[in-house]
């Protein structure tokens, strides 16, 4: 997927290219980069690059590129067909490596419309003057960022159950849609909405930030017990948690240092989350957060497992061992293997659909088809 943005960096390059647009599209591509290597699934690294509008920015800064690079190389009016012939050149090319993204097809009708035009035989100052006068090049700035595209990143929040992008992406519609009807084009001027989606970007940081920081706390803080309760099972020196490949001896000094070690460490962390968030260990289960999760199926522990889990909260205490009847529990959900959510990290019925109509069926096997009976 990003051998084209790489070739058209190399292109710039190889042009002697430099200013601000130009590093635009390293940082862009930079960033793009960065994600191939975090992200493991095609769909989620597509839906990455769409919501974080990174084609778009390494579109905007290709094509301001290639303006500046044709105002070095001609200039009077015996270089107006080379330059329009240059113009329509990066269009096209624009066209062809937009094929096959998500919500290129938002994008190509605009730009194709003005590859029509051109190739109609005008010359470049008329060609220039229609597009004015038509409001194509504001099509194309709105092309950028359509109406159908914020629709999209709702209907992608609402997939994944993502309350807070769900809520910044409505009000990005609204204001979208006050900008559209302000304009004489039907379309937001790109700069000012540009400026609006920044304002959103750093409205909702924090609530991003913060219920991320939680939820990545109070899972640790279920691991912490559910290891702690497990360590003292029977099953525990067969466990990959604790199992050495060098010796059985080094397998139980892991066992011994989970038991002696975990309470310590998890009273300490669950004062820590206290103090940052203001949450004690019973307000975790009725909190937003949890209940959301919980919702999305995103919550590995299944419910039986979660219930034992709060039982040994009271009981996880430096130099304490849990009661017998717990750890006959445990000893029965890893048995009977119940302790993994059934279907957890799936999407519901109305996610699964939303993610059919939006990247195929293809690719939902591909995602999720091998965990469809899990």
């Amino acid at each position: 997927m990003l051998g084209t943005f790489r070739n058209f960096l190399k292109e710039c390059e190889e042009k002697k290219a430099s200013g601000t647009a130009f590093e635009n599209m390293k940082s862009t591509l930079a960033r793009m980069e960065q994600l191939a290597v975090e992200t493991g699934d095609i769909s989620e690294f597509s839906v990455k690059l769409t919501t974080g509008h990174l084609m778009v920015d390494f579109g905007t800064a290709y094509g301001e590129v290639l303006s500046e690079l044709a105002k070095k190389s001609y200039s009077g009016n015996d270089g107006d067909e080379k330059l329009l012939q240059q113009t329509l050149e990066a269009y096209e090319n624009s066209i062809k490596s937009l094929k096959g993204i998500p919500k290129s097809e938002l994008i190509i009708p605009a730009i194709q419309e003005v590859v029509d035009l051109g190739r109609s035989g005008i010359s470049y100052p008329v060609f220039l003057r229609i597009c004015e006068e038509k409001g194509l090049n504001k099509a194309m700035e709105g092309s950028l960022v359509t109406r159908e595209g914020i629709v999209l990143d709702i209907r992608v929040a609402t997939m994944f159950e993502w309350p807070l992008e769900l809520q910044k992406a409505n009000e990005l519609l609204v204001k979208y849609d006050e900008l559209a009807g302000a304009s004489p084009f039907g379309i937001p001027d790109s700069t000012q909405f540009g400026l609006e989606r920044i304002k959103l970007d750093w409205k909702y940081a924090p609530d991003f930030h913060r219920r991320d920081a939680i939820c990545q706390r109070w899972d640790n803080l279920f691991g912490y017990l559910h290891d702690w309760l497990d360590s003292y099972c029977s099953f525990a020196p067969h466990d990959p948690r604790w199992a050495s490949m060098t010796s059985m001896a080094v397998t139980m000094k892991n066992i011994k240092r989970c038991k002696e070690c975990n309470p310590g460490i998890f009273r300490v962390k669950e004062k820590i989350f206290y103090d940052y968030f203001g949450l004690a260990w019973k307000d975790i289960f009725n909190h937003e957060t949890f209940l959301n999760e919980l919702k999305a199926r995103r919550i590995w522990y299944s419910d039986e497992s979660l219930e034992l889990i709060k039982e040994t909260w009271e009981h996880c205490r430096p130099s304490a061992d849990p009661p017998t009847e717990l750890i006959r529990k445990a000893e029965e959900i890893h048995s009977a293997k119940r302790f993994k959510r059934p279907g957890c990290y799936q999407l519901s019925e109305e996610g699964r659909q939303l993610f059919i109509n939006v990247f195929g069926q293809e690719e939902y096997d591909k995602k999720y088809g091998k965990y469809q009976n899990n």
